[in-house]
């Protein structure tokens, strides 16, 4: 849904004054459904294992910008620890590191264990991207 839903205006006065007295009280509850709704989408496309989060991140009705634009990249075990270590602290980062291990391996992804599902949002009050990583599958 979008942040800031506006009133229709019916030309109706007592259906234009109901409009725009009920309306506002309902609508906090409306999006709060939404959103615990695409929240469910989520963690039953990770239940779903690998086939859910490519389905999720090629999804065109999920609204990236609000609730993340969830990616996935290979990975494997020294990549993964250098990650829980806190090594790898931007996705530019961990990108780079997956797509030089890949040339070390000739594009032999049976080798990469991993698959890790991350999501990108705009931080609310500034312009700033931030990256978190939300779940981590053995393929």
């Amino acid at each position: 849904m979008k942040k800031k839903i506006e009133i229709i205006t019916t030309m109706f006065a007592p259906l234009d004054f109901l409009n725009a007295m009920v309306y506002p009280s309902i609508s906090k509850p409306i999006e709060e459904v939404w959103d615990g709704m695409v929240n469910t989408t989520i963690e039953e496309a990770k239940d779903r294992g690998l086939s859910g989060i490519y389905d999720l991140t090629d999804s065109e009705w999920f609204n990236k910008n609000k609730y993340g634009n969830y990616q996935y990249t290979l990975i494997n075990n020294e990549i993964l620890n250098k990650l829980l270590k806190g090594e790898i602290k931007t996705l530019k980062e961990l990108n780079k590191l997956s797509e030089n291990q890949l040339i070390k391996y000739n594009y032999n992804k049976s080798l990469f264990e991993y698959t890790i599902l991350y999501y990108t949002l705009k931080e609310e009050n500034t312009d700033n991207y931030k990256t978190y990583v939300d779940s981590i599958f053995i393929n």
